[in-house]
Protein backbone atom coordinates (compact mmCIF):
# COMPACT_ATOMS: atom_id res chain seq x y z
CA UNK A 1 0.00 0.00 0.00
CA UNK A 2 3.43 2.72 0.17
CA UNK A 3 2.52 2.81 -3.89
CA UNK A 4 -0.92 3.68 -3.22
CA UNK A 5 -0.29 6.19 -0.66
CA UNK A 6 2.31 7.92 -2.93
CA UNK A 7 0.24 8.00 -5.68
CA UNK A 8 -2.39 10.22 -3.38
CA UNK A 9 0.33 12.23 -2.07
CA UNK A 10 1.80 13.19 -5.36
CA UNK A 11 -2.29 14.04 -6.91
CA UNK A 12 -2.62 16.35 -3.77
CA UNK A 13 0.78 17.95 -4.84
CA UNK A 14 -0.69 18.63 -8.22
CA UNK A 15 0.74 16.07 -10.35
CA UNK A 16 -1.04 15.07 -13.42
CA UNK A 17 -2.38 11.81 -14.40
CA UNK A 18 -0.21 10.54 -16.65
CA UNK A 19 2.60 11.98 -14.47
CA UNK A 20 1.92 9.92 -11.55
CA UNK A 21 1.67 6.87 -14.14
CA UNK A 22 4.73 7.02 -15.84
CA UNK A 23 6.71 7.44 -12.34
CA UNK A 24 5.18 4.77 -10.71
CA UNK A 25 5.00 1.91 -13.73
CA UNK A 26 1.34 1.93 -13.36
CA UNK A 27 -1.83 2.15 -15.97
CA UNK A 28 -3.53 5.38 -16.05
CA UNK A 29 -6.75 3.79 -15.72
CA UNK A 30 -5.36 2.70 -12.65
CA UNK A 31 -4.41 5.80 -11.37
CA UNK A 32 -7.79 7.16 -12.30
CA UNK A 33 -9.42 4.38 -10.09
CA UNK A 34 -7.15 5.19 -7.48
CA UNK A 35 -7.92 9.29 -7.69
CA UNK A 36 -12.02 8.36 -8.03
CA UNK A 37 -12.04 6.32 -5.33
CA UNK A 38 -10.23 9.24 -3.00
CA UNK A 39 -12.74 11.67 -4.29
CA UNK A 40 -15.95 10.11 -3.29
CA UNK A 41 -14.72 8.69 -0.54
CA UNK A 42 -14.85 12.65 0.94
CA UNK A 43 -11.95 12.32 2.99
CA UNK A 44 -8.79 14.28 3.78
CA UNK A 45 -5.05 12.96 2.84
CA UNK A 46 -3.95 12.48 6.10
CA UNK A 47 -6.67 10.54 7.31
CA UNK A 48 -6.50 8.35 4.22
CA UNK A 49 -2.96 8.08 4.87
CA UNK A 50 -3.43 6.78 8.54
CA UNK A 51 -5.30 4.12 7.66
CA UNK A 52 -4.29 0.32 7.91
CA UNK A 53 -3.29 -1.75 4.64
CA UNK A 54 -6.24 -3.98 4.94
CA UNK A 55 -8.48 -0.80 4.93
CA UNK A 56 -6.97 0.80 2.01
CA UNK A 57 -6.99 -2.46 0.21
CA UNK A 58 -10.60 -2.51 0.57
CA UNK A 59 -11.27 0.85 -0.36
CA UNK A 60 -9.24 1.34 -3.47
CA UNK A 61 -8.49 -2.54 -4.62
CA UNK A 62 -11.94 -4.25 -3.37
CA UNK A 63 -11.45 -8.18 -1.89
CA UNK A 64 -8.90 -9.04 0.87
CA UNK A 65 -5.64 -7.73 0.90
CA UNK A 66 -2.50 -9.71 -0.45
CA UNK A 67 -0.58 -9.84 2.57
CA UNK A 68 2.43 -12.58 0.70
CA UNK A 69 5.69 -11.99 2.59
CA UNK A 70 8.45 -10.26 0.16
CA UNK A 71 11.31 -12.86 -1.13
CA UNK A 72 14.71 -13.10 0.27
CA UNK A 73 16.32 -11.44 -2.77
CA UNK A 74 14.08 -8.50 -2.20
CA UNK A 75 14.40 -7.93 1.06
CA UNK A 76 18.17 -8.34 0.72
CA UNK A 77 17.67 -5.56 -2.82
CA UNK A 78 15.73 -3.05 -0.18
CA UNK A 79 18.14 -3.05 2.16
CA UNK A 80 20.75 -1.91 0.10
CA UNK A 81 18.60 1.16 -1.86
CA UNK A 82 19.00 3.66 0.26
CA UNK A 83 23.15 3.28 -0.24
CA UNK A 84 22.91 2.94 -4.56
CA UNK A 85 20.11 6.01 -4.26
CA UNK A 86 23.08 8.13 -2.36
CA UNK A 87 25.57 7.25 -4.70
CA UNK A 88 24.00 7.36 -7.70
CA UNK A 89 24.03 11.71 -6.91
CA UNK A 90 27.61 11.43 -7.08
CA UNK A 91 29.80 12.13 -10.23
CA UNK A 92 30.64 8.93 -12.96
CA UNK A 93 28.36 6.67 -10.82
CA UNK A 94 25.17 5.06 -13.12
CA UNK A 95 22.61 2.80 -12.82
CA UNK A 96 24.88 -0.31 -14.57
CA UNK A 97 27.82 0.63 -12.33
CA UNK A 98 25.42 -0.27 -9.57
CA UNK A 99 24.31 -3.16 -11.23
CA UNK A 100 27.26 -4.54 -12.01
CA UNK A 101 28.47 -4.40 -8.22
CA UNK A 102 25.21 -5.68 -6.91
CA UNK A 103 25.43 -8.48 -9.27
CA UNK A 104 29.05 -9.51 -7.93
CA UNK A 105 27.96 -10.03 -4.63
CA UNK A 106 24.02 -11.44 -5.50
CA UNK A 107 24.55 -13.79 -8.44
CA UNK A 108 21.32 -14.81 -7.89
CA UNK A 109 19.82 -11.37 -7.17
CA UNK A 110 17.22 -9.67 -9.75
CA UNK A 111 18.57 -8.83 -13.44
CA UNK A 112 19.01 -5.34 -14.83
CA UNK A 113 16.06 -4.38 -15.71
CA UNK A 114 14.10 -5.14 -12.60
CA UNK A 115 17.25 -3.67 -10.85
CA UNK A 116 16.46 -0.01 -12.38
CA UNK A 117 13.40 -0.01 -12.18
CA UNK A 118 13.23 -0.94 -8.18
CA UNK A 119 16.23 1.26 -7.89
CA UNK A 120 13.99 4.57 -9.45
CA UNK A 121 11.01 3.36 -7.54
CA UNK A 122 12.59 3.86 -4.70
CA UNK A 123 14.27 7.14 -5.51
CA UNK A 124 10.34 8.38 -6.61
CA UNK A 125 9.14 7.48 -3.39
CA UNK A 126 11.64 9.03 -1.48
CA UNK A 127 11.56 12.05 -3.17
CA UNK A 128 8.10 13.12 -2.91
CA UNK A 129 7.36 16.97 -3.60
CA UNK A 130 4.93 19.00 -1.86
CA UNK A 131 3.25 22.05 -3.75
CA UNK A 132 4.53 25.46 -3.66
CA UNK A 133 1.89 28.15 -2.71
CA UNK A 134 3.38 31.50 -3.84
CA UNK A 135 1.30 34.72 -2.96
CA UNK A 136 0.68 38.53 -5.01
CA UNK A 137 3.04 40.91 -4.01
CA UNK A 138 5.06 38.18 -1.54
CA UNK A 139 8.38 37.28 -3.65
CA UNK A 140 10.42 38.13 -6.39
CA UNK A 141 13.62 35.52 -7.56
CA UNK A 142 16.52 37.23 -9.17
CA UNK A 143 19.53 35.04 -11.28
CA UNK A 144 21.78 35.36 -13.75
CA UNK A 145 21.68 32.80 -16.99
CA UNK A 146 24.46 30.89 -17.33
CA UNK A 147 24.82 31.46 -21.23
CA UNK A 148 26.31 34.81 -22.20
CA UNK A 149 25.62 37.52 -25.01
CA UNK A 150 27.86 39.47 -27.19
CA UNK A 151 28.03 42.90 -28.05
CA UNK A 152 30.27 45.21 -29.79
CA UNK A 153 32.47 47.78 -27.93
CA UNK A 154 31.42 51.17 -29.20
CA UNK A 155 35.80 52.28 -28.24
CA UNK A 156 37.46 49.54 -28.96
CA UNK A 157 35.28 47.71 -31.37
CA UNK A 158 36.65 44.30 -30.38
CA UNK A 159 33.65 41.71 -28.88
CA UNK A 160 32.90 41.73 -25.62
CA UNK A 161 30.40 38.87 -23.58
CA UNK A 162 27.94 40.24 -20.95
CA UNK A 163 25.94 38.51 -18.38
CA UNK A 164 22.01 38.31 -18.52
CA UNK A 165 19.86 39.14 -15.47
CA UNK A 166 16.56 37.33 -15.26
CA UNK A 167 13.93 38.54 -12.52
CA UNK A 168 10.43 36.60 -12.08
CA UNK A 169 6.94 37.40 -9.47
CA UNK A 170 6.34 33.42 -8.92
CA UNK A 171 2.86 34.22 -8.17
CA UNK A 172 1.97 35.59 -11.94
CA UNK A 173 4.82 34.70 -13.52
CA UNK A 174 5.62 38.25 -14.82
CA UNK A 175 9.57 38.38 -15.93
CA UNK A 176 11.67 40.70 -16.57
CA UNK A 177 15.25 40.52 -18.33
CA UNK A 178 18.37 42.51 -19.15
CA UNK A 179 22.28 42.61 -20.33
CA UNK A 180 24.64 44.14 -17.83
CA UNK A 181 28.25 43.87 -17.87
CA UNK A 182 28.90 41.55 -15.21
CA UNK A 183 28.01 39.95 -11.91
CA UNK A 184 29.27 42.50 -9.56
CA UNK A 185 26.73 44.14 -6.74
CA UNK A 186 27.04 47.56 -8.92
CA UNK A 187 25.69 45.65 -11.79
CA UNK A 188 23.51 43.56 -9.89
CA UNK A 189 21.78 46.31 -7.82
CA UNK A 190 21.01 48.22 -10.91
CA UNK A 191 19.59 45.28 -12.66
CA UNK A 192 17.14 44.94 -9.63
CA UNK A 193 16.14 48.22 -9.42
CA UNK A 194 15.07 48.18 -13.35
CA UNK A 195 13.34 45.36 -12.55
CA UNK A 196 11.57 46.70 -9.63
CA UNK A 197 10.51 50.19 -11.57
CA UNK A 198 9.22 47.68 -14.71
CA UNK A 199 7.21 45.88 -12.42
CA UNK A 200 6.20 48.89 -10.81
CA UNK A 201 6.34 47.66 -7.41
CA UNK A 202 8.36 46.45 -4.41
CA UNK A 203 7.84 42.91 -2.98
CA UNK A 204 8.08 41.83 0.55
CA UNK A 205 11.42 40.35 -0.53
CA UNK A 206 13.82 39.79 -3.05
CA UNK A 207 14.97 35.94 -3.51
CA UNK A 208 18.90 35.39 -5.01
CA UNK A 209 20.38 32.03 -5.67
CA UNK A 210 23.56 32.77 -3.42
CA UNK A 211 24.79 35.04 -6.17
CA UNK A 212 28.14 36.50 -4.77
CA UNK A 213 27.09 39.83 -5.13
CA UNK A 214 24.21 39.24 -2.73
CA UNK A 215 25.03 37.13 -0.23
CA UNK A 216 28.58 37.45 1.59
CA UNK A 217 28.53 33.66 3.25
CA UNK A 218 25.25 31.16 2.58
CA UNK A 219 24.06 29.65 6.00
CA UNK A 220 21.09 27.10 6.21
CA UNK A 221 19.74 29.22 9.53
CA UNK A 222 21.01 33.15 9.01
CA UNK A 223 23.31 33.70 5.81
CA UNK A 224 25.00 36.79 5.38
CA UNK A 225 24.07 39.66 2.96
CA UNK A 226 25.95 41.58 1.43
CA UNK A 227 26.04 45.16 3.22
CA UNK A 228 25.63 47.20 -0.33
CA UNK A 229 23.01 45.06 -1.66
CA UNK A 230 21.14 44.75 1.71
CA UNK A 231 21.10 48.68 1.93
CA UNK A 232 19.75 48.64 -1.65
CA UNK A 233 16.78 46.33 -0.52
CA UNK A 234 16.24 48.41 2.79
CA UNK A 235 15.82 51.57 0.41
CA UNK A 236 12.72 49.75 -1.47
CA UNK A 237 11.57 47.98 2.21
CA UNK A 238 12.29 44.33 0.72
CA UNK A 239 13.87 41.66 2.69
CA UNK A 240 16.73 39.99 1.23
CA UNK A 241 15.44 35.57 1.39
CA UNK A 242 18.46 33.55 -0.30
CA UNK A 243 17.67 30.32 -1.53
CA UNK A 244 18.75 27.53 0.40
CA UNK A 245 22.18 26.21 -0.88
CA UNK A 246 21.83 22.15 -2.27
CA UNK A 247 17.78 22.72 -2.90
CA UNK A 248 17.02 23.26 -6.41
CA UNK A 249 13.29 23.33 -6.21
CA UNK A 250 13.77 26.53 -4.13
CA UNK A 251 14.53 28.50 -7.55
CA UNK A 252 12.75 26.32 -9.59
CA UNK A 253 10.71 29.00 -11.15
CA UNK A 254 13.47 31.49 -12.05
CA UNK A 255 15.53 28.97 -13.30
CA UNK A 256 12.52 27.35 -16.06
CA UNK A 257 12.50 31.43 -16.45
CA UNK A 258 15.58 31.11 -17.17
CA UNK A 259 15.32 28.57 -20.05
CA UNK A 260 12.23 30.04 -21.30
CA UNK A 261 14.43 33.04 -22.33
CA UNK A 262 16.54 30.95 -24.07
CA UNK A 263 13.63 30.11 -26.38
CA UNK A 264 11.89 33.47 -26.89
CA UNK A 265 14.83 36.40 -26.14
CA UNK A 266 17.99 34.47 -27.46
CA UNK A 267 16.04 32.82 -30.10
CA UNK A 268 14.66 36.25 -31.32
CA UNK A 269 18.34 38.09 -30.99
CA UNK A 270 20.32 34.94 -32.51
CA UNK A 271 22.53 36.22 -35.13
CA UNK A 272 22.39 40.10 -34.97
CA UNK A 273 24.83 42.41 -33.84
CA UNK A 274 24.58 45.01 -30.95
CA UNK A 275 26.93 47.78 -30.85
CA UNK A 276 26.91 48.85 -26.96
CA UNK A 277 24.91 47.54 -24.23
CA UNK A 278 21.99 49.84 -24.52
CA UNK A 279 21.44 47.97 -28.37
CA UNK A 280 20.99 44.82 -26.94
CA UNK A 281 18.34 46.03 -24.05
CA UNK A 282 16.60 47.57 -26.57
CA UNK A 283 16.13 44.35 -28.52
CA UNK A 284 15.87 42.46 -25.41
CA UNK A 285 12.83 44.80 -24.27
CA UNK A 286 11.50 44.32 -27.56
CA UNK A 287 11.61 40.51 -27.46
CA UNK A 288 10.62 40.81 -23.19
CA UNK A 289 7.27 42.66 -24.23
CA UNK A 290 6.51 39.60 -26.78
CA UNK A 291 6.85 37.21 -24.14
CA UNK A 292 4.82 38.23 -21.32
CA UNK A 293 2.21 38.96 -23.80
CA UNK A 294 1.98 35.61 -25.24
CA UNK A 295 -0.94 33.14 -23.75
CA UNK A 296 0.86 30.75 -21.33
CA UNK A 297 0.85 26.87 -21.87
CA UNK A 298 -2.37 25.36 -21.44
CA UNK A 299 -3.79 28.63 -19.65
CA UNK A 300 -6.20 30.81 -21.43
CA UNK A 301 -3.96 34.45 -20.29
CA UNK A 302 -0.80 35.74 -20.52
CA UNK A 303 1.45 36.41 -17.46
CA UNK A 304 1.14 40.22 -18.36
CA UNK A 305 -2.82 39.67 -18.12
CA UNK A 306 -2.26 37.29 -14.65
CA UNK A 307 0.03 39.87 -13.44
CA UNK A 308 -2.14 42.84 -14.10
CA UNK A 309 -5.35 41.05 -12.39
CA UNK A 310 -4.01 39.59 -9.50
CA UNK A 311 -0.50 41.19 -8.73
CA UNK A 312 -0.06 44.52 -9.33
CA UNK A 313 -2.19 46.10 -7.08
CA UNK A 314 -0.35 43.95 -3.96
CA UNK A 315 3.16 45.27 -4.96
CA UNK A 316 4.07 48.57 -2.68
CA UNK A 317 4.96 51.59 -4.20
CA UNK A 318 8.27 52.64 -5.09
CA UNK A 319 9.97 55.42 -3.41
CA UNK A 320 10.81 59.14 -4.98
CA UNK A 321 14.06 58.77 -5.48
CA UNK A 322 16.45 55.94 -6.68
CA UNK A 323 18.62 54.30 -4.91
CA UNK A 324 22.43 55.90 -4.78
CA UNK A 325 24.83 53.28 -4.46
CA UNK A 326 28.15 54.72 -2.27
CA UNK A 327 31.71 53.02 -2.59
CA UNK A 328 34.20 53.68 -0.65
CA UNK A 329 38.32 53.50 -1.67
CA UNK A 330 41.47 54.21 0.28
CA UNK A 331 44.06 55.95 -1.89
CA UNK A 332 46.89 58.48 -1.02
CA UNK A 333 47.30 62.04 -2.36
CA UNK A 334 49.63 62.09 -4.87
CA UNK A 335 52.64 65.02 -5.15
CA UNK A 336 50.78 66.78 -7.69
CA UNK A 337 48.10 67.14 -5.24
CA UNK A 338 45.58 65.12 -6.59
CA UNK A 339 43.69 61.40 -6.15
CA UNK A 340 43.35 59.06 -8.67
CA UNK A 341 39.60 56.91 -9.08
CA UNK A 342 39.13 54.55 -12.10
CA UNK A 343 42.31 56.24 -13.59
CA UNK A 344 40.54 59.82 -13.60
CA UNK A 345 42.30 62.23 -11.11
CA UNK A 346 40.48 65.00 -8.90
CA UNK A 347 42.50 67.64 -7.17
CA UNK A 348 42.39 67.83 -3.30
CA UNK A 349 43.72 71.04 -0.99
CA UNK A 350 47.73 70.88 -1.17
CA UNK A 351 47.74 70.68 2.15
CA UNK A 352 46.98 66.84 2.44
CA UNK A 353 49.91 65.88 0.00
CA UNK A 354 51.27 62.28 1.25
CA UNK A 355 48.27 61.59 3.08
CA UNK A 356 45.44 58.85 3.32
CA UNK A 357 41.95 59.92 2.51
CA UNK A 358 38.59 58.06 1.52
CA UNK A 359 36.72 58.24 -0.99
CA UNK A 360 33.30 57.66 -1.29
CA UNK A 361 31.70 57.71 -4.33
CA UNK A 362 28.68 56.87 -6.18
CA UNK A 363 27.55 57.32 -9.99
CA UNK A 364 27.48 60.78 -10.17
CA UNK A 365 29.25 62.59 -7.49
CA UNK A 366 32.78 61.52 -5.22
CA UNK A 367 34.02 63.02 -1.72
CA UNK A 368 37.13 63.21 -0.33
CA UNK A 369 37.49 62.49 3.51
CA UNK A 370 40.78 62.96 5.27
CA UNK A 371 39.47 60.91 8.88
CA UNK A 372 36.68 62.63 9.67
CA UNK A 373 37.14 66.07 7.79
CA UNK A 374 35.36 66.60 4.55
CA UNK A 375 38.56 67.96 2.04
CA UNK A 376 36.47 68.04 -1.39
CA UNK A 377 33.54 67.04 -3.28
CA UNK A 378 33.87 66.37 -7.45
CA UNK A 379 31.32 65.47 -9.98
CA UNK A 380 32.02 61.75 -11.13
CA UNK A 381 34.02 61.58 -14.51
CA UNK A 382 35.32 58.58 -15.55
CA UNK A 383 37.45 59.70 -18.58
CA UNK A 384 40.79 57.90 -18.82
CA UNK A 385 43.77 59.79 -17.65
CA UNK A 386 41.86 62.98 -17.35
CA UNK A 387 42.07 65.72 -14.44
CA UNK A 388 39.16 67.72 -12.20
CA UNK A 389 39.91 70.17 -10.15
CA UNK A 390 39.30 73.57 -8.38
CA UNK A 391 40.75 76.59 -7.78
CA UNK A 392 40.41 76.93 -4.46
CA UNK A 393 42.51 73.84 -3.89
CA UNK A 394 45.38 76.56 -4.49
CA UNK A 395 47.55 73.86 -6.52
CA UNK A 396 51.08 73.26 -7.31
CA UNK A 397 52.10 74.57 -10.51
CA UNK A 398 50.94 76.77 -13.20
CA UNK A 399 46.82 76.88 -14.06
CA UNK A 400 44.67 77.74 -16.97
CA UNK A 401 45.64 78.78 -20.76
CA UNK A 402 48.45 80.83 -21.48
CA UNK A 403 46.13 83.41 -23.62
CA UNK A 404 44.58 84.27 -20.25
CA UNK A 405 47.61 84.57 -18.40
CA UNK A 406 49.29 86.96 -21.49
CA UNK A 407 46.18 89.07 -21.24
CA UNK A 408 46.51 89.12 -17.14
CA UNK A 409 50.66 90.51 -17.95
CA UNK A 410 49.34 92.48 -20.51
CA UNK A 411 46.64 94.44 -18.08
CA UNK A 412 49.51 94.59 -15.61
CA UNK A 413 52.03 96.04 -18.06
CA UNK A 414 49.25 98.72 -18.71
CA UNK A 415 48.84 100.19 -15.10
CA UNK A 416 52.76 100.55 -15.07
CA UNK A 417 53.53 102.39 -18.35
CA UNK A 418 52.20 102.84 -21.66
CA UNK A 419 55.73 102.34 -23.08
CA UNK A 420 55.99 98.82 -21.54
CA UNK A 421 52.66 97.74 -22.55
CA UNK A 422 53.25 98.71 -26.23
CA UNK A 423 56.87 96.38 -25.77
CA UNK A 424 55.54 93.51 -24.56
CA UNK A 425 52.12 93.16 -27.37
CA UNK A 426 56.02 93.56 -29.72
CA UNK A 427 57.37 90.82 -27.43
CA UNK A 428 54.61 88.52 -27.82
CA UNK A 429 53.82 89.00 -31.68
CA UNK A 430 57.80 87.88 -32.01
CA UNK A 431 57.71 85.59 -29.98
CA UNK A 432 54.80 83.59 -31.87
CA UNK A 433 54.08 81.08 -29.24
CA UNK A 434 51.85 81.38 -26.42
CA UNK A 435 54.11 79.48 -23.90
CA UNK A 436 57.32 81.17 -24.85
CA UNK A 437 55.53 84.48 -25.15
CA UNK A 438 54.02 84.04 -21.52
CA UNK A 439 57.65 83.40 -19.92
CA UNK A 440 59.43 86.36 -21.71
CA UNK A 441 56.87 88.98 -20.79
CA UNK A 442 56.34 87.67 -17.22
CA UNK A 443 60.60 87.92 -17.21
CA UNK A 444 60.79 91.08 -18.85
CA UNK A 445 58.00 92.48 -15.84
CA UNK A 446 60.14 90.94 -13.25
CA UNK A 447 62.85 92.99 -14.13
CA UNK A 448 61.26 95.95 -12.17
CA UNK A 449 62.12 94.32 -9.14
CA UNK A 450 65.88 94.51 -9.65
CA UNK A 451 66.34 97.78 -11.40
CA UNK A 452 63.16 99.89 -10.83
CA UNK A 453 60.23 101.03 -12.42
CA UNK A 454 61.87 103.74 -14.57
CA UNK A 455 64.90 101.69 -16.11
CA UNK A 456 62.46 99.06 -16.79
CA UNK A 457 60.32 101.90 -19.22
CA UNK A 458 63.70 103.25 -20.24
CA UNK A 459 65.04 99.47 -21.57
CA UNK A 460 61.83 98.72 -23.15
CA UNK A 461 61.17 102.22 -25.34
CA UNK A 462 65.63 101.59 -25.75
CA UNK A 463 65.01 98.35 -26.96
CA UNK A 464 61.82 98.80 -29.18
CA UNK A 465 64.09 101.37 -30.77
CA UNK A 466 66.74 99.16 -31.22
CA UNK A 467 63.99 96.71 -32.57
CA UNK A 468 64.90 94.06 -29.82
CA UNK A 469 62.41 91.66 -28.00
CA UNK A 470 62.75 89.66 -25.67
CA UNK A 471 63.59 89.14 -21.79
CA UNK A 472 67.09 88.76 -22.37
CA UNK A 473 67.82 91.73 -24.63
CA UNK A 474 66.37 93.45 -22.25
CA UNK A 475 68.04 92.34 -19.42
CA UNK A 476 71.23 92.88 -21.66
CA UNK A 477 70.44 96.60 -22.14
CA UNK A 478 69.83 97.14 -18.06
CA UNK A 479 72.98 95.28 -17.12
CA UNK A 480 75.30 97.51 -20.15
CA UNK A 481 73.36 100.71 -18.66
CA UNK A 482 72.33 101.10 -22.48
CA UNK A 483 69.01 102.90 -21.02
CA UNK A 484 70.75 106.04 -19.73
CA UNK A 485 69.84 107.89 -22.94
CA UNK A 486 66.04 106.78 -22.30
CA UNK A 487 65.87 108.20 -19.31
CA UNK A 488 64.67 111.42 -17.84
CA UNK A 489 67.58 114.12 -17.21
CA UNK A 490 67.91 115.05 -13.62
CA UNK A 491 67.19 119.03 -15.05
CA UNK A 492 63.88 118.58 -16.20
CA UNK A 493 62.74 116.91 -12.80
CA UNK A 494 60.54 118.91 -11.07
CA UNK A 495 60.51 121.69 -13.78
CA UNK A 496 58.27 123.06 -16.17
CA UNK A 497 60.30 122.91 -18.47
CA UNK A 498 58.77 120.83 -21.75
CA UNK A 499 58.20 117.42 -21.29
CA UNK A 500 60.78 114.50 -22.12
CA UNK A 501 60.55 113.51 -26.11
CA UNK A 502 61.26 110.22 -26.56
CA UNK A 503 62.77 108.84 -29.94
CA UNK A 504 59.38 108.86 -32.62
CA UNK A 505 59.05 105.05 -33.51
CA UNK A 506 56.14 103.36 -35.18
CA UNK A 507 54.93 101.20 -31.99
CA UNK A 508 54.51 104.66 -30.31
CA UNK A 509 50.84 105.38 -31.16
CA UNK A 510 50.37 108.27 -28.82
CA UNK A 511 48.81 109.69 -25.80
CA UNK A 512 45.47 109.41 -26.44
CA UNK A 513 45.48 105.54 -27.79
CA UNK A 514 46.57 104.60 -24.36
CA UNK A 515 44.12 106.37 -22.28
CA UNK A 516 42.53 104.89 -19.30
CA UNK A 517 39.24 104.99 -20.87
CA UNK A 518 41.06 103.28 -24.17
CA UNK A 519 42.81 100.28 -22.59
CA UNK A 520 39.88 97.89 -22.28
CA UNK A 521 38.64 98.69 -25.90
CA UNK A 522 41.98 98.52 -27.08
CA UNK A 523 43.18 94.61 -25.44
CA UNK A 524 39.75 93.57 -26.89
CA UNK A 525 40.78 94.60 -30.31
CA UNK A 526 44.80 93.49 -30.16
CA UNK A 527 43.26 89.96 -28.73
CA UNK A 528 40.45 89.63 -31.46
CA UNK A 529 44.01 90.56 -34.17
CA UNK A 530 45.81 88.17 -32.83
CA UNK A 531 42.98 85.66 -33.04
Amino acid sequence: MAKLKNVLRCYAAGMGIKEISSAFYLSRNTVRKYVRAFQESGLSLEKVLGMSDEHLYGMFVGGKSRTGEPSERRIELDALLPEYAARLKQKGVTVRKLFEEYSHGHPDGYRHANFGILLRRYMLQTKVVGHVEHYAGDQMYIDFAGDRLEVVDEFTGNPRQVEVFVAILPCSHYTYCEAVWSQRKEDLITACENALHFFGGAPVAIVPDNLKAAVTRSDRNEPVINEEFEAFAEHYGCAVYPARVRHPRDKALVENAVRLMYRSVYTDIEGLTFRGLNSLNSAIRGSLEKFNAARMASREYSRRELFERTEADYLRPLPAVRYQMKERRTATVMRNSYVTLFKHHYSVPKEYIGKRVDIVYDSETLEIFHGLRHVATHYRDDTPYGYTQKASHNLPGRHGSYEKDLGEIFQRAASIDNIVFVYLKEVAAHKRYLPIAFRSCRGILSLERRFGLERLVAACACASQARLYGYQDVLGILEKGDDAGFLPSSEDCGTDTEELKLPRHKNIRGREYFSKTNISNNLKTDSNENK
